[in-house]
């Protein structure tokens, strides 16, 4: 069926063309009102991510400065072990503290504690002792003597912390320093009200920009719709018969419109210069603004770091001279002076200097390349502390473009914005944007640009004719929603496929309810795991790892239970007052899992979490199922699909912003707030249930349910080959990498939770610019096995992809190509385990393609459920890259048993 077929009779119609003059002021209205809402949330979101990169750079100098300060006190308590003193008759150690806290104005207090927890010495403020969780130890006394400092956030400061180790490398006692962030967070908020400021021109000029864009854009479109209206009309004028050969699919004018002679005309270059400067120059200038208000904060940063090591380095060199060692006899400086930059990697040279004369015993950082090895002033600046009355003193050089070298990150930053903007825009303006103008020429120019690629595809090769009709229908279904949209009504025919406009509200209200419930949880994802693995475990015996994924499997547990749990509590009670309980006992489960302190009760939690996760999602399906109609109700249904992946898109880099900046607490009580406001969503829906129950016995709604449903799937050998040769291992391995791996890794590489969550991030935006291509790809082909095929051997190649470049680029690689895996996977595995089941005779019909659908995601479930045992064993066994490596394996044999499976040549109307 072609496009053309369904509006023949509109075209004809002089008052169904769309009227371009009357619609231009409801056009410019509403792309100013979008416009608006875009720019102010691209540079609002840029403003903050780049304050917050601007405060993270200022913290980090200040705690590696008190790190540094900490770590000699440890050091000279453990050289007193060593001669026998214990720590608790070390009586040196308080006045010790007192000078470390007299160094650095952020200090509130530091607390020295015996490995009993008996205190030894403190200085400074004592209320703030009570704030030091004593998990905290755990990882540190069992790391050993090579394991880096801990840094925690509260919301009571910055504690730093490390173990004391006698002369037999047991743990003695722990050190911990409370940081006041105060001053580095005013710091940043004056650099962000500066960069404010300066880029308020800029948020004008995007607006201006972005308004006319949009205004363009949609003119060229309604252009385009009358153009090929008129050209209809004139043809069916000069050729009556046109119209049955356009309805038999006959028109030859490959690569055009679909009508004798017309093309539509590109967007214009304006059009697209105008997007350049809007969407990249424009924001790109913010990271000049932010580079400049952040220098003078960055550099007294420095300096102060630099004076540090100078009076660390001049008390030991006073030292020497007091013992009558002479300067120029002063051994031992080159290595001292190597470690000293080790452990400061921000500076670039120490050395030593007298008087006038030539500096000695320089000493250079091991990133300063070779080239660059002299004391220039236009390279590097100095600091400088004396050391004796007539002018020896210590030397210290750092970069002068240190901030400079931050403008990588801070570009990331501008990216992470530009997209998190654009998925926000979307998600929670929905609502207003299908109420547009705006929507239905978006949808028509999709529409319009995929017939093309189609037709195109053509050209040189065959195309299933469902495939071909499914994007001409589209294409017609856009068109009549864009002449509904400007006041035009269709005949019959186009009306049977639009949605009306109470369910259209409806599944924007669902979908906002998704999305908030979704991420609640993927706000939790970049920390979770590494707060579970320090409560305390029912059975010392468990590793942390194990004691971390046991509340994942309960959660994973609990939401495959669920799922058939859903549609029988629906049939039962009414479904918007149980979405509600559901989102409310989510609520209360996130906001009490911040103050669980050991297994079990995190577990309960988690399990608690997870069914009201899962009965949320499935009574959104299930609701969504009842109000669509049939032709609709695919579509309907892939809204929950597309708030998933946007929730995962935004939830991990600001849930790891969360934790990192106030800490896991604050953490939690985000993600209770956003199950509240799905909670409020909920509430706003209007889903009667006698009113849906009769709409769904009128359009025939059969039921999914019964296990001899079940049964018959699990003796389809195609649909298991799939379902167990890649959907299950599929959970396994995104569950082992993302929810298990990343975080403890991360942790374990002594990142922030916000760079995990920014890895994440990469998967959800591999997964979300492939899918779609993949499936109409898919379609175009009618080929189902080569994207399983390759998207499982995508994911073992991020499996491989970790301990091949390890660290943090190892693991955004893994997620990048796992997501991209995912991605070839996701709808053709779907589209083949529900093929089998459609081309069935009606008489030996086994299965329907919803049962077949259902016992997909239940079995699917249980790779997620398995995931954490099998990634704890994997990780006691082999470290978190042999784990990865370990799934990585069982993923290709997976493959391969797939791959074997499924040569078995399918019914005829089945997809390979």
């Amino acid at each position: 069926m072609s496009d053309s077929t369904i509006t023949e009779g509109a075209a004809q119609s002089p008052a169904a063309s769309v009227d371009l003059a009357a619609l231009r002021p409801r056009l410019c209205r509403e792309s100013l009102v979008f416009a608006a809402i875009f720019s102010l949330a691209l540079f609002g979101l840029s403003l903050v991510l780049i304050a917050w990169r601007t405060e993270q750079l200022l913290t980090q100098l200040s705690q590696d400065r008190v790190v540094r300060l900490l770590q000699q006190v440890a050091d000279e308590a453990e050289r007193g072990m060593q001669f026998g003193v214990a720590v608790a008759d070390q009586t040196s150690l308080v006045e010790r503290l007192q000078r470390m806290q007299s160094e650095d104005k952020a200090l509130r207090a530091v607390f020295v504690h015996t490995d009993r927890g008996d205190p030894v010495a403190k200085a400074g403020d004592e209320t703030l002792r009570t704030a030091i969780d004593g998990r905290w130890n755990a990882p540190l006394r069992t790391g050993g003597p090579d394991h880096p400092p801990s840094v925690r956030t509260t919301g009571r400061g910055v504690f730093v912390g490390t173990v004391m180790f006698d002369s037999t490398g047991t743990p003695a006692a722990t050190i911990w320093a409370a940081l006041d962030p105060t001053v580095v967070r005013q710091q940043a908020h004056h650099a962000a009200t500066s960069m404010v400021l300066k880029a308020l021109p800029l948020i004008v000029g995007t607006l201006f920009l972005t308004w006319w864009a949009l205004i363009r854009w949609g003119t060229r479109v309604i252009e385009s719709l009358q153009r090929r209206r008129h050209g209809a009309s004139r043809a069916m004028e000069a050729d009556p018969t046109a119209r049955t050969d356009r309805a038999h699919g006959s028109n030859g004018t490959t690569g055009t419109n679909g009508t004798n002679g017309t093309r539509t005309q590109g967007y214009g270059k304006a059009l697209w210069l105008a997007l350049l400067l809007a969407g990249v120059a424009a924001p790109s200038t913010m990271v000049w603004i932010a580079r400049e208000s952040a220098r003078p904060f960055v550099t007294e940063q420095i300096q102060n770091n630099a004076d540090a090591v100078a009076r660390t380095l001049s008390g030991q060199v006073a030292r020497a001279l007091a013992a009558g060692v002479p300067w120029s006899q002063l051994n031992g400086m080159d290595e001292l002076f190597k470690k000293q930059l080790a452990e400061a990697p921000e500076l670039s040279y120490l050395a030593l200097r007298q008087g006038d004369a030539a500096a000695t015993h320089t000493t250079w950082g091991g990133d300063v390349p070779a080239g660059q090895r002299r004391e220039s002033e236009e390279d590097f600046s100095q600091r400088a502390i004396n050391v004796t009355p007539d002018g020896g003193r210590i030397v210290v050089g750092y970069p002068a473009d240190y901030v400079n070298r931050q403008l990588g990150g801070m570009l990331l930053d501008l990216v992470l914005a530009l997209v998190i903007a654009a998925v926000l825009v979307r998600e929670l303006s929905r609502g207003l944007w299908r109420k547009s103008l705006l929507y239905p020429l978006a949808a028509y120019a999709q529409a319009r640009g995929w017939q093309r690629v189609q037709r195109r595809w053509q050209r040189r090769h065959a195309v299933a004719r469902d495939a071909a009709e499914a994007h001409d229908r589209d294409a017609a279904e856009c068109r009549a929603q864009l002449l509904e949209a400007a006041g035009h009504r269709q005949g019959d025919r186009a009306e049977a496929t639009a949605v009306p406009a109470a369910v259209a509200s409806q599944l924007t209200l669902l979908r906002l309810t998704v999305f908030l419930v979704a991420l609640s949880e993927e706000l939790l994802r970049p920390f979770f795991t590494v707060f579970a693995s320090e409560v305390r475990p029912f059975d010392v015996a468990l590793s942390p790892t194990m004691v971390a994924g046991l509340p994942v499997a309960a959660f994973m547990t609990t939401l495959a239970l669920a799922q058939p749990l859903g549609p029988a509590l629906a049939k039962r009670f009414d479904l918007r007052w149980s979405l509600v309980l559901s989102a409310l006992v989510g609520m209360f489960a996130l906001a009490a899992t911040s103050w669980a302190k050991d297994a079990w009760t995190l577990i309960a939690l988690r399990a608690t979490g997870g069914a009201a996760y899962g009965l949320a999602l499935i009574l959104v399906q299930t609701a969504i199922v009842r109000i669509t109609p049939p032709k609709q109700r695919a579509r309907g249904l892939a809204e929950v699909a597309a708030a998933i992946v946007a929730a995962g898109i935004v939830g991990p880099p600001f849930g790891g912003m969360i934790a990192a900046r106030a800490g896991d607490v604050a953490g939690f009580v985000a993600c209770a707030l956003c199950m509240a406001a799905a909670l409020v969503a909920a509430m706003r829906l209007s889903l009667d249930s006698a009113t849906m129950g009769a709409q769904a016995a009128q359009r025939g709604l059969a039921t999914t349910g019964g296990w001899r449903g079940y049964w018959a799937v699990l003796r389809e050998p195609r649909a298991v080959c799939v379902i167990l040769g890649s959907a299950l291992p599929g959970r396994l391995v995104a569950v082992t990498v993302l929810s298990v791996v990343v975080p403890l890794y991360m942790s374990e590489l002594q990142q922030q939770p916000a760079v995990a969550g920014r890895v994440l991030l990469l998967y959800f935006l591999c997964f979300a610019s492939t899918a779609t291509l993949v499936a109409h790809w898919s379609d175009l082909l009618g080929q189902r096995k080569p994207f399983i095929v390759l998207g499982g051997a995508l994911s073992v190649l991020a499996c491989l992809s970790l301990p091949a470049l390890g660290g943090v680029w190892g693991m955004a690689a893994c997620c990048a190509l796992l997501g991209f895996g995912q991605a070839f996977q996701s709808s053709p595995q779907i589209a083949l385990t529900t093929e089998v089941f459609e081309h069935q005779p009606d008489g030996k019909a086994t299965a329907t393609p919803e049962q077949a659908l259902a016992a997909f995601r239940l079995i699917e479930r249980a790779g997620s459920i398995v995931a954490p045992f099998v990634t704890a064993i994997a990780v006691t066994a082999f470290g978190f890259a042999g784990a990865v490596v370990a799934v990585g394996i069982l993923l290709t044999v997976a493959t391969l048993g797939l791959l074997a499976g499924l040569r078995v040549a399918p019914r005829a109307g089945v997809a390979a």
